[in-house]
């Protein structure tokens, strides 16, 4: 069985389940000044030398991921009208593409 310990700051017992989870406990949850974490799976590695790992953040750190990750274009996705910027019809780009090719 747990033993009852209490918190170091608000002298209030721990709860058990606390205490099952974290036995080196010395604060209960009001009083522990670590936040919650978000796990990512991330893969490491290249070709057939790859790995997945679980990377652990704290908030602030996922925020600053989540961020970067909506930033990062891929060039998987992107298709031949957002290439073209001047509003010319998509075949007629490819046409003058191909043109502009056979030129040389």
């Amino acid at each position: 069985m747990i033993e009852n310990k209490k918190c170091i700051k608000c002298r209030e017992n721990i709860n058990p389940l606390r205490l099952k989870a974290l036995p080196t406990a010395k604060t209960c949850v009001d009083c522990s000044t670590t936040g919650a974490k978000r796990g990512v799976p991330m893969m490491f590695g290249e070709k057939d030398h790859t790995w997945t790992d679980m990377v652990i953040m704290d908030s602030d750190e996922y925020d600053r991921f989540e961020k970067q990750q909506s930033q990062t274009v891929s060039f998987d996705i992107l298709d031949k009208t957002e290439m073209n910027s001047d509003g010319d019809d998509v075949d007629e780009w490819d046409s003058t593409l191909l043109d502009g090719l056979e030129d040389l």
